[in-house]
């Protein structure tokens, strides 16, 4: 009876660890199949401008939300505005969010000191235009020296713009623009350049501003950033860190879906994509009939693919400012975004 009871006591000792056995690597099988697992809120870092529109609408029409449950992905997406660019990055290479906006020439840099960040997303190609209200000045080369270029901040990618142009001009030239450019506000600078007392012969707008300075008779282009580059060029690409996207590997399918859903709607529908961007950035010069009008103009502006980079690259290189210079576009991208439009 004894050895029957041992028996038996030993037995069910192999059913219940094989039952624990079987239970753990169901368990362990369900973790994989989840994948990583999922925070409560992934927070995307922006800063201001029209250039975040496809972001206000996502976010606003919940196209995040839409296009994350499609992917499996039950956390919340949302966006984190930052005054300036320097924060705005510093909290992407702290974790704080999980992606961030960048000018193209700043993304290059920042992936050239850890070669870790990769483009989730483009946003925008919106062009950069340089005017003048001067009937005298037909190029960069007819400044005098006591004329002054206004952009908006000395880190902006006018810089970077002005300087490729006045390396095509002439060797050294740059070394001579470089001391007539002046940072900005947009406002100041086209009430500056309007004005026959200012030294300020030149601005270097982005929009909406350079479609309410164009409506100014005097006012007219000398070249655009699409001019310099000879093409269409991001001006903005949302990016991560390979860490963020090892942890979130669904993260550049969703962003970049509901950007061009977003992007959509201001083609198709720019009256709704005004009222939007007035309800995030409310203006006292603009009303939503001036905003729908200039978007009429960028319809096609919008969208996450990403250009520019291969060229920016290269010319960043030639003056030393970039190291690594990428084979290929499709190098410095999210895999998901390898098969669609890019240069």
């Amino acid at each position: 009876m004894r050895r029957f009871r041992s028996a038996l006591i030993a037995v069910s000792a192999a059913v219940l660890v094989t039952a624990v056995a079987l239970s753990v690597s169901a368990q362990a099988r369900s973790k994989l199949q989840r994948g990583p697992a999922q925070p409560a809120e992934i927070k995307i870092g922006i800063g201001h401008g029209i250039g975040f529109l496809p972001l206000y609408l996502a976010q606003d029409l919940k196209l995040f939300e839409k296009h994350a449950k499609a992917a499996g992905i039950t956390s919340r997406i949302s966006i984190q505005r930052y005054n300036t660019a320097v924060p705005l990055q510093q909290a992407v290479a702290k974790g704080e969010v999980a992606a961030g906006a960048y000018g193209l020439s700043t993304f290059l840099m920042a992936r050239d000191t850890s070669r870790d960040m990769l483009a989730v997303s483009g946003l925008t190609t919106l062009p950069l235009v340089l005017l003048t209200a001067r009937p005298s000045i037909k190029s960069l080369s007819d400044l005098k020296s006591n004329d002054r270029v206004a952009v908006p901040m000395l880190t902006a990618p006018q810089m970077a713009y002005l300087r490729m142009q006045a390396d095509k001009s002439a060797f050294g030239a740059w070394n001579r623009l470089r001391q007539q450019i002046v940072a900005m506000p947009h406002q100041d600078a086209l009430d500056a350049m309007a004005s026959a007392k200012s030294n300020i012969a030149a601005y270097f707008s982005s929009p909406p501003f350079t479609q309410v300075a164009l409506k100014e008779p005097k006012v007219r282009a000398l070249l655009s950033s699409d001019d310099i580059m000879g093409g269409k060029i991001s001006f903005l690409v949302i990016a991560a860190s390979r860490d963020t996207l090892r942890s979130q590997p669904k993260l550049a399918e969703i962003l970049s879906k509901a950007i061009d859903e977003a992007s959509a709607i201001i083609r198709n529908d720019p009256r709704r994509a005004a009222v939007m961007w007035l309800k995030y950035e409310p203006s006292n010069t603009l009303n939503a009939s001036a905003v729908e009008a200039i978007l009429r103009d960028l319809k096609d502006d919008f969208g996450s693919g990403i250009f520019g980079i291969e060229a920016t690259a290269s010319f960043m290189n030639s003056n030393g400012r970039l190291k690594n210079v990428p084979a290929s576009w499709k190098d410095v991208v999210a895999p998901v975004l390898a098969s669609g439009s890019g240069s």
